[in-house]
C-alpha cells in the first residue's frame, strides 16, 4: 500500500497532481494505495476520484517510511523548484509519498482522464464557443514580486488570440476580482466558486494561463482547448537566467510565451529545460514543499479574523494584498 496525504492549505491543483502521480505511480509499481484525510480534498463536490484501491482498514497503521520528492533551491531565482524523481520507482511497500508531483512524467503515459471525472451533473458550458479565457492568478501571488505576471504578459496573450481571430470574446476566470479588474479593466470578469471556474476553463476553446497548478486539469482533461498559451520559465517568468522554474512544469502542446510576446520554439524550450535539469542535479535537497509560504503579521490573528482583514486590505490596495 502507498499513502497520500491532502493536507490542510493544499490548493485543488496541488491536490490533483499529487493523486494522478499516486495512481500512476501504483500502478506502474503494481501497489494498492489509499488517501489520508480525503474530507480534505477541495474538489469532491464536483470531481470523482478514488481514496482507496481496497477497502483494508487495518493498512492505515502500516505507513514505515515517508518518500519526500527531491526539490531543488534556487538562490539565484529565490525559489525551489522540481522535476521527475525517478527514485519513487524505489520506493517499497506502506511508504507515503510526499511532494509536489507536477511533471507529466510522473504518469507514465497513462490518460489523467482515468483516474479524475467531472461529476454528471457539472456540464460542460456550452456558452464559450470563440471565447478565450483568461485565468488570472492573484491572491496570495501578489506578495511574491518575482512570481506574478506582468500586465504585459497578459495584453501580449491576448493580441496572440486575436492574430487567429478579431471576432474571439476574452473573459476573466480569477481568484481575485479586485486585482482583475484593476490590472484588465476592459474585460469582463466570469464570477464563479472554484467548480464554476473549472468547468468553464473546461470548456473553453483558447485559454491564457498563469503559472498555477490549477487550470492544468480542466484544459487537459476530456476535449482540449485549441490553444493554451503559458508563461515561459513558468514560476520566474522572463528570467534573464533563462531557467526553466520549475522544469516539471513543461507540458505538451502549449505556447509558452516569453517577456517580448513571442513564443518559445521547441528547440528553445528543450535547451532551457535541459539547462536547467543540469545545473539543479547537482545540488539537490529532499525537503517537504510548504517552502515558500512567507510569514507575516496576520500569522497572529484566528482563522476567520484573517480572512476578512484579507478582504479589507484587497479593497484597500487590489494590485498589491489580497
Amino acid at each position: 500500500m502507498i499513502y497520500l496525504e491532502f493536507l490542510e492549505g493544499q490548493g485543488l491543483g496541488n491536490q490533483l497532481w499529487n493523486y494522478v502521480a499516486l495512481r500512476a505511480i501504483t500502478e506502474k509499481l503494481g501497489f494498492n494505495f489509499k488517501i489520508i484525510n480525503p474530507h480534505k480534498f477541495k474538489g469532491k463536490e464536483f470531481i470523482e476520484i478514488k481514496y482507496s484501491s481496497q477497502i483494508n482498514k487495518k493498512s492505515d497503521n502500516l505507513i514505515k517510511n515517508i518518500f519526500y520528492e527531491s526539490l531543488f533551491h534556487d538562490k539565484n531565482l529565490k525559489t525551489y523548484s522540481s522535476y521527475f524523481d525517478k527514485e519513487v520507482l524505489k520506493i517499497n511497500p506502506n511508504t507515503e509519498i510526499r511532494g509536489l508531483f507536477q511533471s507529466e512524467k510522473y504518469l507514465f503515459d497513462k490518460d489523467i482522464n482515468n483516474y479524475i471525472k467531472i461529476k454528471k451533473n457539472f456540464k460542460k458550458n456550452n456558452n464559450l464557443k470563440n471565447t478565450c479565457l483568461i485565468n488570472l492568478r492573484g491572491g496570495e501571488y501578489k506578495r511574491f514580486k518575482n512570481l506574478i505576471l506582468p500586465k504585459k504578459y497578459w495584453l501580449d496573450a491576448i493580441e496572440n488570440i486575436k492574430k487567429i481571430s478579431k471576432d474571439i470574446t476574452f473573459l476573466i476566470v480569477t481568484d481575485d476580482y479586485d486585482y482583475a479588474s484593476k490590472l484588465l479593466p476592459n474585460i469582463k470578469i466570469l464570477k464563479g466558486n472554484i467548480s464554476q471556474d473549472f468547468i468553464n476553463l473546461f470548456s473553453a476553446e483558447y485559454v491564457i494561463l498563469s503559472n498555477s497548478s490549477f487550470a492544468y486539469f480542466p484544459v487537459s482533461l476530456g476535449e482540449k482547448p485549441k490553444i493554451v498559451i503559458a508563461p515561459a520559465h513558468w514560476s520566474r517568468f522572463g528570467n534573464n537566467l533563462e531557467r526553466w522554474t520549475s522544469p516539471s512544469n513543461y507540458y505538451k502542446g502549449w505556447k509558452y510565451q516569453d517577456k517580448s510576446g513571442s513564443f518559445l520554439t521547441n528547440k528553445q524550450i528543450k535547451k532551457s529545460i535541459k539547462s536547467t535539469i543540469t545545473y539543479y542535479s547537482s545540488f539537490y535537497i529532499r525537503t517537504l514543499p510548504e517552502f515558500e509560504n512567507k510569514k507575516s503579521l496576520l500569522v497572529i490573528f484566528p482563522k476567520k479574523l484573517k480572512k476578512i482583514i484579507k478582504k479589507i486590505l484587497s479593497k484597500i490596495s487590489p494590485m498589491n494584498l489580497g
